[in-house]
């Protein structure tokens, strides 16, 4: 493989099929909603049709990924592997985006009691645009992190990871117990966008790191470092 042709081929085929069936769980659910708001006799919240996208983004990483050794095999690079794995991750941002997008607007026009819940809906006179930017922003920010997280496992193995997993949610724990977090969910609601924003960019850091820490990965999932120090000649 010595074109990125057949890399991306590999990774969109191997996230093709989560993605197809993520799209059928989402339909199913918007018909439930659709048969629950018959059955409602006032504007009554129906529930969600965002998370199954969210969580699959979260964890899309852990699914393709084992396209990585069968690229290797081929002649593929790592490189090959890390762009091919943005640019379908971006390819199914977008369809996820304006499915989304497209499902939230039908539900206001068949919906006959009862609403769905969107995250652009702590915008103030949001558009089609913007609900289509916020679930972007959320998909994108969900597959930053799960894109290090799934780096960081593939590098370290699952020991030393779950060994950071642990001492993140430890401080999460003493986080909310002795900080006053008052402030940040203050900023979540009155900045809201600005937050969104925020929170992409870290993701974009998060990814820019993955990729550089993928640049010299091992073949196998292992315990091994994360940066290889090259010696001098």
């Amino acid at each position: 493989m010595h074109t990125l042709k057949g890399p991306f081929k590999v990774v969109f085929k191997e996230m093709s099929l989560t993605f197809y069936i993520n799209i059928g769980i989402t339909i199913a659910l918007f018909a439930l909603y659709i048969f629950l708001s018959t059955q409602l006799d006032n504007n009554e919240p129906l529930g969600l049709i965002f998370g199954p996208f969210y969580i699959v983004f979260l964890t899309y990483t852990f699914i393709f990924f084992k396209s990585y050794k069968f690229i290797l095999s081929f002649g593929g690079t790592r490189k090959q592997f890390m762009v091919s794995a943005f640019i379908s991750g971006f390819i199914y941002l977008v369809i996820g985006a304006v499915l989304l997008t497209v499902l939230h607007y039908i539900g206001e026009m068949v919906f006959q009691n009862g609403y769905v819940y969107h995250m652009a809906d702590l915008v103030n006179d949001a558009n089609p645009l913007m609900y289509f930017w916020v679930d972007f922003l959320w998909l994108f920010s969900f597959f930053g992190i799960g894109m290090f997280a799934q780096v960081i496992n593939f590098n370290l193995g699952t020991l030393r990871t779950l060994i950071i997993a642990a001492v993140i949610i430890l401080g999460l724990v003493t986080a909310y117990f002795f900080i006053d977090l008052a402030p940040l969910f203050e900023f979540f609601l009155t900045d809201y966008m600005l937050f969104l924003h925020l929170f992409a960019l870290v993701s974009l850091i998060l990814l820019v790191l993955s990729y550089f820490m993928m640049r010299n990965a091992p073949l196998e999932r292992g315990d091994r470092k994360i940066f290889r120090i090259s010696a001098a000649k």
